[in-house]
């Protein structure tokens, strides 16, 4: 995947939580986000063109199987009011 479409899917994910001008997000907020949309799309940007991605994929299902095993679903992103 070249850097233009890893900024255009950065761009949409943007999009769909509502940046507003004020607030700035982490790429690994944006990322959790992939995670949670889209969980066969980020591994896949992981095992192919991206490896570096791998650290946020282990630390989300690291996430995911500890709220497994304590019951808990996981937490849902809020879009900001406009």
């Amino acid at each position: 995947m070249t850097a233009s479409r890893i900024r255009k899917r950065i761009e949409k994910l943007a999009a769909k939580i509502g940046l507003s001008g004020s607030r700035q997000h982490t790429f690994e907020e944006l990322c959790r986000l992939m995670w949670r949309q889209d969980k066969r799309g980020l591994l896949a940007l992981a095992d192919g063109d991206c490896p570096f991605l791998r650290v946020f994929v282990s630390s989300f299902e690291r996430d995911d199987a500890e709220r497994a095993a304590h019951g808990r679903a996981p937490k849902r992103t809020r879009k900001s009011p406009n």
